[in-house]
Order: structure tokens, then sequence, then C-alpha cells
């Protein structure tokens, strides 16, 4: 057994003196082809030179060194480097682990390319993963140039590296879509596992980005944490740098800090402005650690919100001129599709404390759940100048339906109609619900297309004493009532039945001191068309009254009346009224309605 263990440890000790002095040049073609293979593209080397004659960790000079593209990229070089200085441990080859280490590197390119697609011409498709890396000991380079273009995010770069004893730097131009932008990368020496501060800045005309933080190791940026300035014309023109999927929006300028272990990333503090609105707190865990998934948890808090903050210029102008085409609209167009987020879960709770440019809405808490393309928000609730709007939003595209299936249920208690109408002389509380389900890719689409019931209730109040005569067709008083007369309003009652986005009246009443009107007919959701027909009685004897209904026509937002035929403003009506009046023919006069009866059947 002594003789057998010396054997053994003898042909050890011969295998790691043979290993020592190992001449690699030899293993040159061996060595291209096992790089090809690991790689995926055509590796070449001009030559393999070993420094010095006996070593454990021999520094290896690779002569010439040329890794091609992938066969997707295109003709040409992903990697052209002069001379390569690896170090190559030799222990680790005994229990078969091939480990070199960069050391130094000059004169070279690299190309690297991002198809639109995602494909990259650095990544083997088995080996996609979160990124990052564990860091270098240590690297020298000189004037090696890195070349990069981005087909997904429109944006590449040009920059020279080098990194010696004193520092690491790199610098050149960029674009970012159509803005042209300097790149600036500042660090400490590459030399040793110790952690590496960093500086870098991506600056153009509109956009500007500023990182400056620490590594764990140099190029670990698996283990990092840095503090973030970033300022553009728009979100988009940020997230073409940091990749988070944000929307366009007004010029924003944000700080805060960003830290990353793994694969979860930490923002806190997140804070500044989007356009008027103004940005308090937010602070977020991202997890990527689930292979195809990411999980969000976080708190944002806003002090001020303008909805249009969250639109780019092209974003409003294309709304403009929507409007300018099809008209004011009650429904947003604003997207639900969850397509881009599918992979995404989490939950997010929102606080607002002023929305500006909205009539009648202050606030909003909400707390949004996302889970596999269902996207819940519950609880919500947003605060009015008086009352409350909450209950329940669901957008559900689980399943890869090409169409969200959205789902509202929300209950407004405590408000004033003048607080929505922004007009005090009518004015009554106001209380109602929204209860509908269609699907759409956008919040006006699936409107559209929904089924479900919306009510509004208006109590005790008072209302304009003129217009109260005319809801009642009462001509002759509502045309000699003075201006600023005002009447008693006693209910408003609206309950639209929708199906297939079309709803019907059931009912609309408006009850005053003066007259009742009813309205009967339907609503076009999809384009919120109105067909109605107008009826009303006074509660008193007049001479000139309306017999026949009235057609009502245009939009929810810009409705239009006709008068019937035989009832225009002219010397003729005025007749046909009054003949009417002396005929008698004409309907009976109002009674009051029940209005908590109907008040309670509408809201049930």
């Amino acid at each position: 057994m002594i003789r057998i263990a010396i054997g053994i440890a003898a042909a050890l000790l011969l295998l790691l003196l043979v290993l020592a002095m190992m001449p690699w040049g030899a293993f040159k073609g061996r060595a291209e082809r096992a790089l090809s293979a690991q790689i995926g593209a055509p590796v070449t080397i001009g030559a393999i030179e070993r420094r010095g004659f006996f070593s454990f960790s021999p520094l290896l000079d690779i002569r010439d060194l040329r890794i091609a593209q992938p066969d997707w990229a295109g003709a040409g070089e992903m990697v052209r480097v002069e001379r390569v200085t690896v170090r190559l441990p030799v222990l680790p080859i005994l229990t078969g682990r091939f480990a070199p280490e960069p050391v130094e590197a000059e004169n070279g390119r690299i190309v690297l390319i991002r198809a639109k697609d995602g494909r990259k011409s650095w990544e083997r498709e088995r080996e996609r993963s979160s990124g990052g890396g564990s860091g270098l000991d240590r690297l020298a380079v000189r004037n090696l140039i890195l070349d990069y273009r981005d087909a997904k995010k429109d944006r590449r770069a040009t920059l020279r590296i080098d990194s010696d004893g004193s520092a690491f730097r790199a610098g050149g131009d960029g674009a970012l879509g159509d803005e042209p932008v300097r790149i600036r990368i500042a660090g400490d020496p590459v030399a040793g596992r110790k952690r590496w501060g960093f500086r870098a800045t991506v600056a153009g005309p509109r956009t500007r980005i500023e990182a400056d933080g620490a590594m764990a190791a140099p190029f670990n940026t698996r283990d990092m944490a840095f503090a973030l300035k970033a300022q553009g014309n728009d979100l988009l023109d940020i997230d073409r740098v940091i990749e988070a999927g944000l929307f366009g929006t007004q010029p924003v300028a944000l700080t805060g800090q960003v830290s990353r272990k793994g694969d979860q990333w930490r923002i806190e503090r997140l804070a500044g402005t989007i356009g008027q609105s103004r940005l308090s707190n937010a602070n977020a865990t991202v997890d990527k650690s689930q292979p195809g998934r990411t999980r969000i948890e976080g708190d944002v808090e806003l002090a001020t919100l303008a909805f249009d903050d969250l639109a780019s210029d092209r974003g409003l102008a294309i709304a403009a001129a929507r409007r300018a085409r099809l008209g004011d609209r009650l429904v947003p167009a604003t997207q639900i599709d969850l397509k881009s987020v599918s992979d995404v879960d989490g939950v997010l709770r929102v606080r607002v404390d002023r929305i500006l440019g909205t009539m009648g809405f202050g606030s909003v808490e909400a707390t949004l759940t996302l889970d596999d393309a269902r996207l819940t928000v519950a609880p919500f609730a947003m605060g009015m100048t008086p009352g409350r709007m909450s209950g329940r939003v669901v957008i559900d595209q689980r399943g890869g339906k090409p169409a969200p299936t959205l789902t509202l249920d929300l209950s407004l208690r405590g408000s004033r109609i003048a607080a929505l109408a922004g007009d005090g002389v009518l004015d009554a509380p106001l209380q109602g619900h929204v209860r509908l389900t269609g699907e759409g890719r956008t919040i006006r689409a699936a409107v559209g297309r929904s089924s479900g019931s919306v009510a509004l209730v208006g109590g005790a109040g008072q209302i304009p004493a003129n217009i109260a005569s005319y809801l009642g067709l009462d001509v002759g008083r509502g045309a000699l009532v003075d201006g600023d007369k005002v009447a008693a309003l006693r209910c408003m009652i609206l309950r639209l039945d929708v199906k297939g986005g079309t709803g019907t009246l059931a009912p609309f009443l408006i009850d005053t001191s003066r007259s009742q009107s009813r309205f009967a007919g339907t609503v076009d959701l999809s384009n919120e068309r109105l067909s109605l027909a107008m009826t009303g009685s006074p509660k008193k004897e007049s001479l000139l009254r309306l017999t026949k209904p009235v057609p009502v026509s245009g939009t929810i937002k810009s409705p239009v009346m006709r008068l019937p035929e035989g009832a225009k403003p002219n010397v003729g009506g005025v007749l046909k009224l009054l003949g009417d009046a002396i005929a008698g023919d004409r309907p009976p006069l109002a009674q009051d309605a029940n209005c908590s009866a109907l008040a309670a059947a509408a809201l049930r």
C-alpha cells in the first residue's frame, strides 16, 4: 500500500510538472475547436505563446484572436483582438475545470449586436439569463473599441476602453433613437476582487442619465449599488437605457438609489417630477429569480398627478386629433392590453394626494395586483370634492387572449352634481354605480362592447327655474321666468341597462317642483351616441306647452335637442301652441314622483 501511495503521488507530481511546463501553443487547433463549440461561432487563433518556462498559473499570449458573428447577425467578426493575455490556473484542470482568466488585451474591436427579436450575438440561446457576472481579478486594456448596435431598443454606441493601474476609462459617442449622446464611464483600477467604484454618464440634448456607485468586484453587475439621476423629454428616452418597460410621458427629472443582489433589484427613495406631476417617494423590489418571470413589490406616493403627464407630446397630439375627428368623449381610450407584462407578477400600492386638471376628483389610493396577465385594482378609492368613488377594476388577459376583459365595479357615494357639472346653480346630492364587463384593448373599446348597468341618482337640491320649466316642455314659463330664479330639484334618476355595448334607459327621470321629464331610448357606448326622446309635463297649467316628444341626439358630452315640427320659435309655432291650449289637446299635468322607490330600484 505504501508503494501504491508513493506511485500515485509520483504520478500526480509528474502530471503537475508536465502541466506546469506544458507548451500550450501546441494545443491551438484544439483550443479553436473547443472555443467554437462553447461560443457557437467559428473561432480562429493566430498563435498561443507561453510566458516563462515553469508556473502553476502560466500567462498565455493569444495572438490575433477572431470570433465570427452568429449566422443571423450577418457577416463579419464579433471579436478581433491583436493580443489577449490570459492566466491559466493548472490545478483546476486536474478536476476537469478549465478556467482561464483574462489579464490584458490590446488593439482590438468587439462588435455586439442585438436583433429586434431580442437575440444577442454574444449570448448562446441556452445560456440566456438575467445577466451580470462574478467580476474579474485584474484587467489591463489598451485601445479596445466596443461597437454596440441594438435594433430592439434603437440605440447604438462606439466606445474606446482603456484600463491600467491608475483607472478604468471608457468613452465615445452613441445614439438613443434619433438623439445623439456622449457616453463616459470611469472606474477604479481593475486590480483584485475588491469593491470597484464607478461613474457612468449618458448625455444628449434631451436625455441625461448619471450613475455613481460601486460593484462588489470589477464588472460584477450582480452585486452593486449606485445613485441614479435621470432626466429626459420622455420616460421612453430613459427606458432606452434602463429597459424597464416604461411608457411615453411629459418631461421627467428623477433621482433615487438602485441596488442589486443576484436576481433581486431594489429601488429606493425614487423622487422627482413628470411634467406637472410630482413623485414624492417610490420604493420597489424587482425579483427575477424565477426563470421567465419578474415579480415587483412596491409603494408609490405622488404629491400631485396630472393624467396628461402620462402621455408624450405625440400621444397628446394623437388624442387631440381623435377628439377633433370624433368629438369629445366621456370614456377614455386608455390602453389596457397586458401582453407586454404577461411575464410580470407583483403588488404595487399607489397613493396620489392631489389630482390636477380633472374636475371633481381630488385624490387616489389603490393597490394593483398583477398575477399571470390578470391585473386587479382593489381596494380602489378616488376622493372627490365632495364624495368618494370606490370599488374594484379587473383586467384579465389570461390564456393568451388577443384582447383583455375589463370588469368595472365602482360605487359613487357622498358626491354632488355640482362637483361633476361645475355649476353651483344646478346642485344636489349624487350617488351611483358602474358595473360593466366587456372585452377590448382600450377602456373605450371594452366599454363599447360591455354588458351590465350604470346608475346615477340625484337627491333633493336646486335647479334654475327656467331649465325646470323647459324640462317640462313648458315653453311659456321657461321663456318668461327670471333667469336668476331657482326651483327645487326633487330627484334625478338614471339607470342604464347595458347589453353588448348598447345601453337602454330604464328609467331616466328628472322631477322638479315645476315639472317632470322622462327620457326613453338607447345610448351606443361604442361611440357614445344618443338616440333618445324626451317627454315632459309641467305641474301647473300653462298656455304654451309642447305635447310631442323632443328628439335628443348627439353624444353624451355634446347632446343635441331638436324641437318637434310645429313647435318652432316663430309666429306660426306660437299660434299652434295657443291653438292646442284652446282645444285642450295636451297631456295631463305631472304628479310628484316616488323618488325614494325609484332611487332604490335604480341602485339595485
